[in-house]
């Protein structure tokens, strides 16, 4: 479930990926889908999240003509060379943290000149209802710190060097899960609706039926839970 259209980005055979808060991968997965012969590093602090990573990697060597490797590490201290990367994704991530700017000096420093910078964050106005809905979405360890609003997060990344290409709204059938778990953020685990919610997003992800695909981009620009960016280091 890639929060990005990795389609519409070009790379030349060889070039470097960078993803940094890779999670369980996945959107470097989707990158070794879309450009084969490219080298991807996901850099993540959980090491869970990277043992998991490391399995699937497994599955996916056979797609990938370059190579892809999966490190812990911080996106405050990224461990590469100035101009290493000619795309950085960094999705969910900013939101986290409390010195996001010095976040994106990092990558601006490990990304080439014309290299494309794709940050995502939750869209203002369903995060915004998750925290009216609960205080314990809001106060979770590790949780969200901030939220964003589309124009601000634009102007900022605009003042670190970057240029602004386009940005779109992704997962429009996530936000209601959301809600959900947090109106019964106490018995989320056991709650029928957010059982049957569930389901039906697995089904959404899993069978990928064209109906509910086009159903959720309709809805998309309205109740998408992530806004994904698209920049350019200058």
């Amino acid at each position: 479930m890639l929060t990005f259209s990795l389609q519409e980005i070009a790379l030349e055979p060889n070039s470097k990926v960078l993803d940094v808060g890779c999670g369980e991968g996945r959107h470097i997965f989707g990158s070794l889908h879309e450009f084969p012969d490219v080298h991807c590093v996901g850099l993540d602090q959980d090491v869970p999240s990277l043992n998991k990573c490391k399995e699937g990697l497994e599955f996916f060597k056979e797609l990938n003509s370059g190579s892809t490797i999966f490190m812990q590490g911080s996106v405050y201290r990224l461990p590469f060379d100035d101009n290493t990367f000619d795309l950085v994704i960094c999705s969910e991530v900013l939101e986290h943290l409390h010195d996001y700017h010095a976040a994106i000096d990092e990558i601006y420093r490990v990304l080439k000149p014309e290299g494309k910078f794709l940050p995502s964050v939750p869209s203002y106005w369903p995060e915004k209802i998750c925290w009216s809905l609960s205080t314990g979405y809001q106060n979770m360890p590790g949780g969200h710190v901030r939220i964003f609003k589309k124009r601000q997060l634009i102007n900022e990344i605009l003042d670190h060097g970057f240029k602004y290409d386009h940005a779109e709204r992704f997962h429009g059938l996530h936000s209601a899960y959301w809600w959900l778990r947090c109106i019964f953020w106490k018995t989320q685990d056991s709650n029928y609706l957010v059982k049957i919610y569930k389901k039906f997003l697995e089904y959404q992800i899993l069978q990928s039926p064209a109906w509910l695909n086009n159903l959720e981009k309709i809805l998309n620009p309205i109740f998408g839970k992530s806004i994904a960016f698209y920049f350019e280091k200058k």
